[in-house]
């Protein structure tokens, strides 16, 4: 077993590298952005897993990649090899997580460019912190491959440059599906972000998700409020 303090592992996990369950080992978990990355950047993950890692490499339901098998050693060359190729690792702990889009205008039944308008909120928007782990997925219709409804954030394409706008999903152990608050204009996206995170970091808890959050604050001032901020995004 490694012989390092349980603050060290909690400041690697923070970083994107998660002990494995032979207390020896780490996967690194790679953000790629929006789920788009270029072949060069893929092709140096693959080098990365062969020379430090098992060499396979598992991707993520987020759209990441994670490499396992990594040395507590070789963790620090990790680190300088992915930062000297833009790679990101990261894409745990209480902030945004990595964004999850479906392929948007690529597939025919796209209404909206997903690819576009996810890669813009991770610009903008990826890893700022919350009170607890906060994603956000970005479908481009009704056809739901990204399954929006189950994550905190959840964004709908629909017809005549509009979106749907779901709040307060969850999957895991305790399922929550979110909720259809309103269909507000495309440009308004990160209006809609800024607002959810917002209220989140004013009212949650440490520790808490979002669904919990708007439960607690449903029927206050507060709540309708930023219900009513939403709905004017239309």
């Amino acid at each position: 077993m490694l012989e390092i303090t349980d603050e060290r592992i909690a400041e690697l996990k923070g970083k994107g590298f998660l002990l494995m369950k032979d207390k020896e080992h780490f996967n690194v978990r790679l953000v790629v952005p929006a789920g788009c990355m270029e072949a060069d950047k893929m092709a140096k993950i693959c080098e990365i897993a062969n020379k430090y890692g098992s060499g396979v490499i598992m991707p993520t339901v987020r759209f990441s990649m994670e490499v396992p098998g990594i040395k507590y050693e070789d963790v620090e060359n990790v680190m300088k090899e992915c930062d000297e190729a833009g790679i990101i690792y990261g894409g745990t702990g209480a902030r945004v997580r990595p964004i999850v889009p479906c392929k948007g205008t690529e597939c025919k039944w796209g209404l909206i460019d997903t690819q576009k308008i996810g890669m813009e909120i991770h610009d903008a928007f990826y890893a700022a912190p919350a009170p607890h782990k906060f994603k956000i997925n970005v479908t481009g219709c009704p056809n739901n491959c990204a399954k929006v409804q189950f994550n905190d954030l959840g964004i709908m394409g629909a017809p005549k440059g509009m979106v749907k706008i779901f709040i307060g999903g969850r999957a895991g152990r305790s399922v929550v599906e979110g909720e259809e608050i309103a269909r507000i204009k495309v440009e308004n996206v990160f209006k809609a972000v800024d607002i959810c995170l917002e209220f989140f970091r004013a009212h949650g808890k440490t520790k808490e998700r979002f669904c919990v959050t708007l439960e607690n604050m449903r029927g206050t001032d507060e709540y309708a409020q930023f219900i009513e901020n939403m709905k004017a995004l239309a």
